[in-house]
Order: structure tokens, then sequence, then C-alpha cells
């Protein structure tokens, strides 16, 4: 009888340790097509520091009001063009932790001023 109950023991832990293994392979693959791509956007406003020193943080205030922080490789650049008029174009990239929603900036130009 011990043997019945050892072997049936066996069985229903190799059963488990498979349904367990595939449950974990399928869990990673699905993991990868949760990928969410990012919106690219394209906006045109104001350029002006965010926030208090030393936490600022280059934003832009388009025509409507709705503000944008901006970062990126060309944040330095952004920064020195304080109060010009820009149109942006680049990939949302979440909300800073001030809940300003941001723009990860690819390629920007210089707008004339209105």
């Amino acid at each position: 009888m011990k043997l019945i109950l050892s072997g049936m023991l066996k069985r229903i832990l190799k059963i488990l340790m498979t349904a367990v293994l595939f449950m974990v392979l399928l869990a990673n693959l699905g993991a990868g097509s949760m990928k969410v791509d990012k919106k690219e956007i394209q906006v045109t406003g104001k350029v002006y520091l965010m926030g208090g020193e030393p936490f600022t943080y280059v934003g832009i205030q388009l025509d409507d009001g709705k503000v944008y922080a901006l970062s990126g490789k060309h944040e330095k650049e952004l920064r020195s063009l304080q109060g010009k008029r820009l149109t942006v174009k680049g990939k949302l990239g979440g909300k800073t932790t001030r809940g300003v929603e941001a723009i990860e900036v690819k390629s920007f130009k210089v707008m004339e001023s209105k």
C-alpha cells in the first residue's frame, strides 16, 4: 500500500512541477508582448523653466495652456531657449514626480515670435 501511495505522490509531484514550469514559461513569453510603444507627439509653445532651485526642469506651455516637461538629450540646449517659441517632436515619456506629462524630445525647431 505504501508503495502505491509513494508512486502516486511522485506522479502528482511530477505533473505539478511540469504545470508550474509551463506557467512560468508562458508568463515570460507574454511579458515581452506587453511592451508599450510610446506615442509620438509634436507640440508648439513657449519654453520656460519649471519647479524651484535646485530642482528645475525645462517645460513648454502650449497656446491652450497645456504644459509638458521636456527631457532627453536636448535638455541643456532647451534650457538656453527660455522665452522662445518652439515646435518640439518626441515621444510621451510618462509623468514627472510633480504630475506633469513629459515629452522625450527627439528634435525641435525655433519658431518666429507670435
